[in-house]
């Protein structure tokens, strides 16, 4: 009986024990269990970060071997087979990707901020060394700017902070036809509205008319193209998420958030010819065509438009025709010989400056020696020397000096033919400014002319010129010599209008 006493005596004391020990432990676990859980999770949020990195750049991949197929491959059967495959690859990835955005935008967001930080720093890279080359830095100060941008680059490469995900505000006034348009930015979240959609709701239907568009916040879409049934020739159909310039094929791709859908309807009032299906749950801005009809006025600029009080204006509806443009000719010019060595990053920041002017009053169009490359966005135009017809989306090439638009009787078109767009490519050292002042001295060029009209395009031109050239910065440039105009452009541009 001592014994089994002692025994149990002996248990409670060790019982009692532990529990004092549990309750004095208790404390710092419940402390250090969320530290684990957040180091556990921000762990997770790097691997998905990385994974995310390396899919974005597999699909990125895959689009430019997509491109260069033609060039690589001579068999159509064989080039098609890995066509096919490519792209089915690259849709899958792309909806993973899609995926992933919409369950961590943090992720997303990060990997799209190191990788334009590494960008950035990569082309600093390069214009040191050119700066080294021309002269303008000798070898110690090239060797310590290199350093340093090294350092940085590592820097963005190893840290592992997340970035928090952008308000649907911050998203629709990051959409790149309404960079530095805060005035068009605050119209719209005046006048817009944030709609939820559930999986497999259709936003757009083939075949309907555009009645607004949509600036996708968060969620996935599933875009489905088929061709129309129209003849396409003298216009583009109505689908700006094509990465190839096969038209006349079906094709299939998924839109993320920070998107817009529609665009391409509201600029030209053409049926949609795809289908727009939500993937999953979807949150998105939805503005009506009488409100984009109504921003139209709102912007004013000298070469895109006026102001509302003098002229109607079409800023936004260049811009929007300019990201269009952007997104053609990335596909069209690594196919030009000129571009053959370019890497997208490059092209992708020659392509900033470039503009798409109107072109409403213009029946010849001069290719003068302020513009390096060309490429038609829609409608039709002609050389005048070879009459070859270009049919959008097109290169110019540089042998094309005068161009023929539809409102010139030289040009036998349809009666529906659209009005010709050109996303123009200025030299290094001009703008739209000194493109479009040049091409309206130019005594070959030929425009609509009704004398019963004015227009003060000179005068706005040259005045917003001069105010945004500090007297020091101007650009001297050699004005070549011409006869005096035949057509009077202030008499010609719109017609209908007057002004008092």
């Amino acid at each position: 009986m001592l014994v089994v006493a002692d025994g149990s005596l002996g248990f409670n004391i060790l019982r009692n024990n532990n529990r004092k020990g549990f309750r004095m432990d208790r404390h710092p676990i419940e402390v250090s269990v969320p530290k684990i859980m957040g180091y556990i999770d921000r762990m997770i949020d790097i691997q998905l970060a990385f994974g995310y990195d390396v899919g974005k750049g597999f699909v990125t991949g895959a689009q430019e071997v997509c491109t260069l197929l033609p060039q690589l491959v001579d068999n159509k059967q064989i080039q098609d087979m890995l066509t096919a495959t490519l792209d089915n690859d690259r849709l899958i990835v792309t909806r993973q990707l899609g995926l992933l955005q919409r369950d961590r935008p943090w992720t997303a967001i990060t990997v799209k901020t190191k990788q334009a930080t590494t960008s950035t720093l990569n082309i600093m890279t390069l214009d040191a060394m050119q700066l080294k080359e021309e002269g303008f830095l000798d070898e110690m100060e090239y060797r310590m700017l290199l350093h340093a941008i090294q350092d940085k680059i590592q820097l963005c490469r190893h840290k592992g902070s997340l970035v928090a995900p952008s308000s649907p505000e911050t998203q629709l006034r990051a959409v790149s036809w309404l960079q530095g348009n805060e005035r068009i930015a605050d119209f719209f979240l005046e006048n817009s509205e944030i709609l939820n959609h559930n999986i497999n709701d259709v936003l757009i239907s083939r075949g309907d008319e555009p009645k607004g568009l949509y600036i996708l916040v968060s969620g996935l879409l599933e875009a489905s193209y088929i061709p129309p049934e129209d003849d396409i020739d003298e216009a583009v159909p109505n689908y700006e998420f094509m990465t190839d310039l096969k038209f006349g094929e079906p094709s299939q791709d998924f839109i993320v958030s920070g998107n817009a859908v529609g665009v391409l309807g509201v600029l030209t009032s053409r049926p949609y010819s795809y289908t727009v299906r939500c993937d999953s749950a979807v949150q998105a801005y939805y503005i009506t065509l009488a409100v984009i009809k109504e921003a139209f006025n709102l912007a004013s600029h000298p070469i895109m438009g006026f102001d509302d009080l003098v002229l109607k204006s079409v800023r936004l509806e260049a811009a929007m025709w300019r990201e269009i443009g952007i997104k053609f000719s990335m596909i069209l010019l690594p196919s030009v010989p000129a571009y053959y060595a370019w890497t997208s990053e490059r092209l992708s920041m020659r392509l900033e400056h470039s503009f798409v002017p109107c072109l409403k009053a213009f029946k010849v169009f001069v290719v003068n020696e302020l513009m390096e490359d060309i490429v038609l966005i829609d409608g039709v135009c002609q050389d005048m020397a070879t009459r070859e017809v270009f049919q959008p989306p097109a290169y110019i090439p540089r042998t094309a000096h005068r161009l023929i638009f539809p409102k010139s009787s030289q040009l036998m078109v349809s009666s529906n033919c659209p009005e010709t767009k050109l996303l123009i490519i200025p030299s290094k050292d001009c703008d739209e400014m000194d493109i479009m002042e040049d091409e309206l001295d130019d005594l070959q060029c030929e425009l609509i002319s009704n004398v019963s009209s004015r227009c003060l395009y000179h005068r706005v031109a040259r005045r917003v010129s001069n105010e945004s050239r500090a007297p020091g910065t101007r650009r001297a440039r050699v004005k070549r010599r011409r006869a005096p105009r035949r057509v009077n452009y202030r008499e010609s541009v719109f017609a209908k209008q007057q002004i008092c």
